[in-house]
């Protein structure tokens, strides 16, 4: 049974991480996890539907309790946040390259995967650095979400006019 009274297929990746935990763990209960992290319990069920994402300190502390790796918690809530927007449809390509200027859908893959190479590359970037002064996975993933999305996702204003100039 579900403690939760969550339907798995409302809740993110996140989400079922801490179904499968409840499920797992019958003598813990939602509103005892949630104590245990310090959020309501309508907080947590929150975070486990689709539309939730926790800050770094709450994903920390619900990783901890349901051991589970915080970089795949904070890979899971970032890939879940590029998700969201596939769903709003706003995972567009916008860019004008002189005078023409183009809009394109990206599959959510694209942008995932983008993401991920993202965090790779500050992985490879940062390995000289001393490992107190690293920012965490989180962070990184955080930071690679905002480029993706910024740089890569429709940040580009592209006119109507010059969509239709393009084809697009």
């Amino acid at each position: 049974m579900n403690p939760l009274k969550l339907r798995s297929e409302r809740c993110s990746p996140f989400g079922k991480l801490i179904l499968r935990y409840l499920e797992k763990n019958p003598h813990t209960n939602m509103s005892q996890l949630a104590r245990q992290v310090g959020i309501s319990r309508a907080g947590l069920g929150w975070l486990c539907l689709k539309q939730g994402a926790p800050d770094e300190e709450t994903a920390k502390k619900i990783a901890q309790i349901i051991e589970v790796d915080l970089t795949q918690v904070a890979r899971l809530v970032h890939e879940s946040k590029l998700e969201k927007l596939a769903a709003q449809n706003k995972l567009t390509y916008a860019t004008k390259f002189s005078k023409v200027g183009t809009k394109q859908p990206v599959p959510v893959e694209n942008a995932i995967a983008g993401l991920n190479i993202v965090v790779r590359a500050f992985h490879e970037v940062i390995q000289t650095i001393p490992e107190e002064d690293q920012p965490s996975d989180f962070q990184m993933y955080k930071q690679a979400y905002e480029i993706v999305k910024g740089q890569f996702l429709g940040n580009r204003k592209v006119s109507k006019r010059q969509q239709a100039r393009s084809g697009n």
